[in-house]
């Protein structure tokens, strides 16, 4: 059965010895874009983001990281030149995510609640109208919370898409009191949409399963596996 792998870091955690041995990894034009990065965190996430992917993906094609071809879609969203393997990446505040696929569209959006925003304004302008109606009516200690689960939902299943947010949040609609059913008004796709409380915020993923494994590398990039069952907890757990 097909099934996504998730794999989620802390880049700020990476080892100095395992960051060291990173650059040679990248291909010659991701090493230009890596030195042209001129923030610190932006600039580790990059390295730590490339060279996983191209380790993980290399490790199921049974191939060199270094072989590996990379391409854009007509939207910009990166992806295997061969389409064999699919692949999205996502980061907010402290946290990298990285979620693979045989098989697409997916799509994946970590959104960490930002304290002191005025959420209700921003879901009037960029939500559909029954979801500002749901969250207007939800108690005041609950909007900001529910503010970013609708945001990161909508944003992975525009990731899947591959337009991302410049297609409209108004374009991928929930209904939360039905279960979270979504209301896809983007394309003819059957997206699986599930998220995770993780920290202040929501981990979301659309794909073509519900099936997921779920992974936390360590500060040397070592991967230990999470029971599917306990996914929901993990993440929540790891998240402080």
């Amino acid at each position: 059965m097909i099934s996504v792998d998730l794999y989620l870091l802390k880049p700020a955690n990476i080892s100095a010895d395992q960051l060291a041995l990173l650059p040679d990894a990248l291909s010659p034009t991701e090493r230009q874009q890596w030195q042209e990065i001129h923030h610190p965190g932006r600039r580790q996430e990059f390295l730590i983001s490339r060279v996983l992917l191209r380790r993980l993906l290399a490790d199921r094609l049974q191939c060199l990281a270094s072989e590996l071809l990379f391409c854009t879609n007509p939207h910009g969203k990166p992806e295997l030149s061969d389409q064999r393997w699919q692949f999205n990446l996502s980061h907010s505040g402290d946290w990298l995510v990285i979620a693979l696929c045989a098989r697409g569209p997916l799509g994946v959006d970590i959104e960490l609640g930002q304290r002191r925003r005025q959420t209700l304004p921003l879901a009037r302008r960029f939500y559909a109208t029954s979801e500002y109606e749901w969250l207007a009516a939800l108690p005041a200690e609950e909007q900001e919370s529910a503010f970013y689960r609708l945001w990161s939902r909508k944003e992975a299943v525009l990731k899947a898409h591959g337009a991302g947010i410049a297609a409209g949040l108004d374009k991928v609609c929930f209904v939360p009191q039905q279960a979270w059913r979504l209301d896809n008004r983007l394309d003819e796709h059957d997206y699986r949409v599930q998220d995770w409380p993780l920290g202040s915020g929501w981990l979301s993923l659309a794909a073509p399963t519900l099936a997921v494994n779920g992974w936390l590398l360590d500060d040397n990039l070592k991967s230990s596996p999470i029971n599917p069952m306990l996914t929901h907890t993990i993440f929540q757990e790891s998240a402080s």
